[in-house]
């Protein structure tokens, strides 16, 4: 049997009232003695589960302890099942949620499907307008170009295109167009410059890159606040979608940063690559850039820059570490971490050969 189901259908079947509880709970146990592994076995259903599950728990009065426990069963079950990898992914999402009070989650979400080609395009055709203010058109610009590079706004005053004969750095077999970028958060007293391989860059991106470039080189804190505000201002007016209107409220030259950290990892490029490219040195703060839906295919057609594959070996994971050093002290892997096939302390080979080391001890004629 071959059913299809509408999950936007939002129509009771039975209006309030009209079914005593005793037949629907008949009809509830059917389905889930029916189609429980049938509907699970879906990925969309196991994406609007997650979807109903964080709305559940949202209005719920239960602890928080409570709640990541809930979805730690859940996301324990998913590593198990068969063809339930986006039902992990999902309950591995709300257990970062729900340790981590990550502000404008949901905006940050809704802004990476806002952020597409179209949008792009549209933003594209508004700054090359001559009616459009220069503010404005600077704003957009410098957006896109953020889009594409995912540098921080302060360090575009750094930055530095090397587009003739760059050299092939280090752990490259091809030279590309380079971008050389100042990082401005770092514990370092006298940081390396970051190095960000434009590959497969067309000459129209390598010219706005350059002109944002020129145009931020003298600009101080308060320039950059008016190009966000113009930038804004034209978004509003090519955007016709009131929920839009709402996201657009929320977007700055970070939301740039964040999308293209989202549409690196929709690209498959791996965390430390992604790490890497933003300037950080380990895993860690990732999450907090890709709060976006990572799970499905770009939905932009713009080129992405990426760090040099040396630099990208030398971003630090910490939950890897820490997965080492767990298994090292006869703990199990961590979920998502490879078990290292390392033996715990005080298993019967350990034992035996603190077996033999005492027998050489023992039977050393020094210690006799």
């Amino acid at each position: 049997m071959q059913i299809l189901i509408n999950l936007d259908n939002a129509h009771p079947t039975f209006p309030d009232g009209s079914i005593e509880p005793r037949a629907k709970a008949l009809m509830e146990s059917y389905i889930k003695e029916s189609f429980f592994d049938s509907l699970m076995y879906q990925e969309e259903v196991q994406k609007d589960f997650a979807v109903w599950l964080e709305a559940h728990q949202s209005g719920s009065t239960a602890s928080l302890q409570t709640k990541r426990q809930e979805i730690r069963k859940i996301r324990s079950a998913a590593e198990k099942g068969i063809n339930t990898a986006t039902l992990f992914r999902e309950m591995d999402r709300l257990h970062f949620d729900a340790r981590n009070n990550v502000p404008n989650k949901q905006a940050n979400f809704a802004l990476s499907h806002l952020i597409d080609t179209d949008f792009i395009n549209r933003m594209a055709k508004e700054a090359s307008d001559p009616t459009v203010s220069l503010t404005q058109r600077r704003g957009l610009m410098l957006f896109g170009a953020t889009l594409m590079v995912g540098i921080r706004t302060s360090e575009w005053t750094t930055a530095r295109l090397i587009q003739d004969n760059p050299p092939i750095l280090p752990g490259e077999t091809t030279a590309h167009p380079i971008l050389v970028v100042q990082t401005v958060k770092t514990r370092n007293s006298d940081p390396d410059p970051r190095y960000l391989v434009l590959e497969g860059f067309y000459r129209g991106a390598l010219g706005m890159i350059e002109a944002c470039i020129e145009m931020t080189a003298t600009m101080n804190n308060g320039h950059l606040g008016q190009l966000v505000r113009g930038m804004r201002q034209a978004m509003i007016r090519i955007t016709d979608d009131s929920a839009a209107l709402e996201l657009i409220e929320h977007i700055d030259m970070k939301s740039a940063r964040k999308i293209f950290t989202v549409e690196s990892r929709r690209e498959n490029r791996s965390p430390e690559a992604v790490s890497a490219a933003l300037g950080h040195t380990t895993t860690n703060n990732l999450r907090w850039y890709a709060q976006g839906d990572i799970h499905c295919d770009r939905i932009t057609d713009i080129p992405l820059a990426r760090a040099s594959l040396n630099a990208t070996k030398k971003i630090r994971d910490p939950l890897a570490e820490f997965n080492e050093r767990k298994q090292l002290a006869g703990g199990k892997s961590l979920t998502g971490y490879p078990d290292l096939g390392i033996q715990a302390p005080g298993t019967d080979q350990d034992t035996q050969n603190n077996a033999t080391l005492a027998d050489r001890l023992l039977n050393n004629p020094g210690n006799r």
